[in-house]
């Protein structure tokens, strides 16, 4: 298992659904699905997003576990899309004292998901504005279109860690050990990769400060080596390549297409390019097909024949 551990006053208290085949209805899942969640307590106690329905009742059980009886001042808004936002009124109810925290945006999609009135609990945060709840102050980053309009990161100043919303994401349960790039870069590209302009603002931001850690909402906990990651993420929403090379997609129905593609591909080995991927989208999933391109495999794939 991924080491989800934090630190002594901030707690992950998301789950993973080792169920789910498909993310988002299309993304093929092999390894389960994570859903993060996380606490931090303070003078003031505070959650930053909730998670997934088909995982509340692991949640709660979990924030439970780690708040016990104390109360829960703060809810931190990071993204309104369903799989982080459902329990928004689940919580709003649990403690009814609650304040919500988002940007306007954050307000104006809310206002549309649930039917119960939270007006006089909002707390409208703009950029670089900061929440202080005791030994943790938290800083708010506007991230819209990163991707959807109303995101946005925090970063806990003493503990130097950056809340990534859906940036640095990854594909899997956190409770499965795997390579970060893969599908983290499966994830990026299905996700969140045309809109490299916003994640090159985003990154732009989160190099002003001092980032010992990252925790997004999806996959594992970032604590050593964070230039690898957020130089991945900087090529990838640069569109430069990682490597060198050409990929051909093609649609073949009766087969006369792809001896074309293959044929343009040995054109291109003789003309001295080594890493030449073929995929053939009527028999691949076009995310792993893209993810080929990065593998860089051997021609005569049985895909290919």
């Amino acid at each position: 298992m991924s080491d989800m551990t934090i630190s002594k006053d901030i707690a992950y208290i998301g789950a993973s659904d080792m169920k789910i085949k498909l993310f988002e209805g299309q993304y093929i899942l092999e390894k389960g699905m994570s859903y993060n969640s996380y606490l931090i307590k303070d003078e003031k106690n505070v959650i930053l997003d909730t998670i997934d329905e088909k995982l509340t009742d692991i949640w709660l059980e979990n924030i439970d576990k780690n708040l016990g009886s104390e109360g829960l001042d703060y809810l931190i808004i990071s993204h309104m899309e369903p799989d982080h936002s459902y329990n928004i009124e689940v919580l709003a109810k649990k403690y009814p004292n609650m304040k919500l925290v988002g940007n306007q945006m954050t307000f104006n999609i809310l206002s549309n998901f649930f039917n119960i009135d939270l007006s006089e609990r909002k707390i409208v945060v703009k950029e670089g504005d900061i929440l202080d709840i005791g030994k943790h102050k938290l800083q708010f980053f506007m991230a819209p279109m990163v991707h959807w309009p109303e995101v946005m990161v925090t970063y806990e100043q003493t503990e130097k860690i950056v809340f990534s919303a859906d940036g640095f994401g990854k594909f899997g349960a956190v409770e499965i050990e795997d390579e970060w790039d893969c599908e983290a870069r499966r994830y990026y590209f299905g996700i969140v990769g045309k809109y490299g302009v916003q994640v090159q603002a985003l990154l732009k931001k989160l190099s002003t400060l001092d980032v010992k850690m990252i925790c997004p909402l999806h996959g594992p906990i970032l604590k050593e080596n964070l230039e690898y990651y957020i130089n991945k993420y900087n090529i990838w929403s640069s569109y430069e390549p990682e490597k060198e090379g050409v990929y051909i997609a093609c649609s073949s129905i009766y087969g006369n297409t792809l001896k074309v593609a293959n044929k343009i591909a040995e054109i291109l080995k003789q003309k001295g390019i080594e890493n030449v991927v073929i995929g053939d989208l009527t028999k691949e999933d076009w995310a792993e097909a893209v993810e080929d391109a990065f593998k860089y495999p051997k021609l005569d794939r049985k895909a290919h024949v």
